[in-house]
């Protein structure tokens, strides 16, 4: 289950759909996501090695939308480990999604929790990432 916590009141509720507003206070969009991170190691990931494979961890959708995002390769990046002298050092590359952007992995929530609540259609003011990760 995720759990949101107001901010102001410190009221937790179970995240079902939109919320903007606080059920006990009525705040406007000051929530905390709460993990319960003894359970979380008993979670079991099934399904491809996509963003989806973690969805017991996000919020609740029933219609999945994907262009198959995430699953982006990690590189280890050896000689910039050793210049900034740390021992480990890996490269995310998100590139290799669909839209070439990090931004992929919210816009399929955003547009599957669209569907979930009956929208057809969506307007994004942006000039960059997330505009063409949802026109995708």
């Amino acid at each position: 289950m995720l759990t949101l916590m107001c901010t102001k009141c410190h009221e937790e509720f179970e995240a079902k759909g939109q919320e903007y507003r606080c059920r006990n206070c009525g705040e406007i969009g000051t929530f905390e996501y709460k993990i319960d991170y003894e359970s979380l190691g008993k979670v079991n990931f099934t399904g491809g090695f996509s963003f989806w494979r973690y969805r017991s961890l996000l919020p609740r959708v029933k219609n999945y939308v994907s262009l198959h995002e995430g699953g982006t390769p990690l590189y280890r990046a050896e000689r910039l480990a050793r210049y900034l002298k740390v021992s480990q050092l890996y490269l995310k590359d998100e590139t290799r999604n669909p839209t070439n952007s990090f931004r992929d992995r919210a816009a399929a929530l955003i547009v599957s929790n669209m569907l979930d609540l009956g929208y057809t259609a969506a307007v994004c003011a942006s000039n960059g990432n997330m505009g063409a990760a949802l026109a995708a």
